[in-house]
């Protein structure tokens, strides 16, 4: 009997590439079996958090979360705790009466349970249930989110859900949030209760009076020394009488982005916002745009972002400020402010300076 050698070899080459195109299939079924279970599995913190809302029982559907503040727990991860606080999509509620209650700051209902009104020091903040807004020392403040009453069923506690990261701007609280360890770490800046100063209440001729204390109390918290701070709040509100400070608490030209810089620490709520028409430079000269800046409900907390940014904006890798609070020097500080890219006029270490010498801010530095 004879073989054809060559077709015995062309049969074992068919079954070869059969047996590995078989395999191939066979692999791309089982990867996307496996992304389909991915996909649709639930992650392990997700919880039901069983409530009455309106009258109704339902349920929470999120992530149950952490809460530290000024270093202690003060809120587990745990659906056993009276009333937790969750993360419903990218908003994460507190109970605001029961956690803020119990940390230094005074809370009551109103009388028809449609509000409740928070008081810490000198500020005072109304959220209302079903409302897109809160009254923040008087100022009228955007939500993301619309606040609601619920009960928690396991535990009879009534309280109003708040968005925390606003609730945390409103007080003048540090924020920040771990979605690995599902923690939001609250901490009290000292001093920044003291007082909350609106711009419409101050005068020209009572500037430097009226914001002194509070560069001051900044200049004891970061470092940046007072007379640098009321000399460029001088200079760019125009003696706090500038739309954007009359109408935002906006001392320092704060835009909502501030494009090439990222910080951390900001006091600004990260939603409200006052626009206004301003002039840019470029290539073909000055022109006007529309833009966005950061809305503040009091100057101090103005005066805290604009140091968070000067403390902690990063250009690439580096900090853009680098050394700024190595030195007690206002030239050498506004110098290095200056070099850090915030201003390109030529003339602004002279022209601050000159204001800092003609009022004598210096004072305010001890």
């Amino acid at each position: 009997m004879c073989f054809n050698n060559e077709n015995v070899s062309k049969d074992k080459t068919n079954f070869v590439e059969r047996r590995n195109t078989v395999k191939k299939k066979l692999i791309i079924i089982l990867a996307a079996a496996a992304m389909s279970m991915t996909w649709k599995a639930v992650p392990a913190s997700a919880a039901r958090i069983p409530v009455i809302k309106n009258g109704n029982a339902t349920s929470l559907k999120g992530t149950i979360v952490n809460i530290r503040y000024s270093g202690e727990e003060v809120s587990m991860a745990s659906d056993s705790q009276e009333a937790p606080s969750v993360k419903i999509g990218s908003t994460i509620y507190v109970p605001c009466k029961t956690l803020f209650s119990d940390n230094g700051i005074r809370a009551s209902y109103s009388a028809d349970g449609s509000k409740v009104t928070l008081r810490y020091g000198a500020r005072k903040v109304i959220f209302y249930a079903n409302k897109k807004y809160a009254k923040v020392n008087g100022t009228k403040m955007k939500l993301k989110v619309k606040p609601y009453f619920v009960t928690f069923r396991k535990s009879d506690v009534r309280d109003l859900l708040v968005p925390v990261n606003q609730a945390a701007s409103f007080f003048g609280l540090k924020y920040s949030y771990s979605g690995k360890s599902k923690t939001v770490t609250l901490q009290v800046r000292p001093g920044i209760s003291k007082t909350a100063t609106k711009a419409k209440n101050i005068s020209q001729s009572s500037f430097i009076k009226k914001i002194g204390p509070i560069a001051r109390e900044n200049y004891k918290r970061t470092g940046i020394l007072a007379s640098v701070t009321m000399a460029q709040a001088i200079l760019e509100s125009g003696w706090g009488q500038s739309t954007l400070a009359q109408n935002g608490n906006n001392l320092f030209g704060m835009k909502m982005n501030l494009s090439g810089n990222t910080w951390s620490g900001s006091a600004w709520d990260g939603v409200n916002y006052y626009k206004k028409r301003t002039y840019e430079y470029g290539s073909g000269g000055r022109y006007s745009i529309t833009a966005k800046f950061r809305k503040y409900s009091c100057i101090e907390d103005s005066i805290e972002d604009h140091s968070a940014y000067l403390l902690n904006a990063r250009n690439g890798s580096r900090k853009r400020y680098a050394g700024l609070t190595d030195t007690k020097s206002y030239k050498r500080q506004l110098q290095i402010i200056k070099n850090g890219g915030y201003a390109t006029s030529g003339s602004y270490v002279s022209q601050l300076s000159r204001v800092i010498n003609t009022y004598n801010l210096t004072q305010w530095d001890k």
